[in-house]
């Protein structure tokens, strides 16, 4: 297990591809085990080895066209974190966890330990030159209007999810633990929207996703990494070490892998 002295400095696991189970394993070991004290705050990188869809933890199987998803061989995965459903593709993917004791996030209030990461990710966002906001406040659902029961992530901004002109650039959830916290998070490049419109069960009219290469094509998944690496090291301000899982977190994750390529999981709601 990797020892890190001093709460200055937190790990980062450089980005690979892996398949949507595997990647939410691993997800869930790292919060797990950033719990019980045994892992640092870490925040990872990853992508996927084929189009996949994650659902959130609370929402029905019945939003997502699963035929469409078995016809064109597309997985899809529960999530750890609540949210709506993100279909992964061109994109980079996060998670970042840490103890809820370690500042400054906090172990009661899930809307600050948003504030806080959104802050870095906007920082990122605009080194790359995008003019982007961010959300200062709960959408009310008069606001959301028909986007409220959209099952897609990317149909609507809520607090703290950053947008250019009105379309949304960054979908992510949170799960709190006791002692930690686990936030996901889906960053297009560029967006699918035929594959979208086949597996949702929702016209992608009714979504105001967009990659990020729709308003500067010169934006590489390399660049936006390097952009949020130097974010987060700014905003928290801690250095992030590069260092791979940790032999205990893979075996976790791979005890874990079996809950998510399970229909009791996937399909319970």
């Amino acid at each position: 297990m990797m020892k890190l002295r001093g709460d200055a400095v937190w790990r980062l696991i450089e980005y690979s591809e892996n398949d949507a189970a595997f990647n939410m394993a691993v997800d869930e070991a790292l919060s797990l085990m950033i719990e019980t004290g045994d892992s640092p705050p870490t925040l990872r990188f990853y992508g996927w080895s084929a189009p996949s869809v994650t659902i959130g933890a609370f929402q029905r199987i019945g939003d997502i066209n699963a035929d469409a998803c078995r016809r064109l061989a597309i997985p899809i995965v529960r999530r750890p974190t609540g949210g709506r459903a993100i279909l992964h593709g061109d994109e980079l993917t996060f998670s970042f966890s840490t103890g809820t004791q370690t500042p400054p996030f906090s172990v009661t209030s899930l809307l600050h330990n948003y504030k806080a990461i959104g802050e870095a990710f906007f920082l990122a966002f605009r080194r790359l030159g995008l003019n982007c906001e961010i959300t200062q406040r709960r959408l009310k659902r008069v606001e959301v209007g028909p986007m409220a029961s959209n099952p897609m992530c990317f149909s609507a901004a809520s607090y703290s999810e950053i947008t250019i002109v009105g379309r949304k650039i960054l979908g992510a959830a949170q799960k709190r633990y006791k002692y930690a916290l686990l936030e996901q998070g889906s960053i297009p490049l560029s967006v699918d929207r035929t594959l979208m419109s086949a597996v949702f069960n929702a016209a992608t009219s009714e979504t105001d996703a967009a990659g990020l290469r729709e308003f500067d094509d010169s934006i590489t998944l390399a660049s936006v990494q390097s952009a949020v690496t130097g974010a987060f090291e700014d905003v928290f301000s801690v250095r992030l070490l590069p260092c791979p899982l940790a032999d205990e977190e893979m075996s976790l994750a791979r005890k874990l892998i079996e809950k998510y390529l399970s229909r009791q999981w996937t399909y319970r709601k």
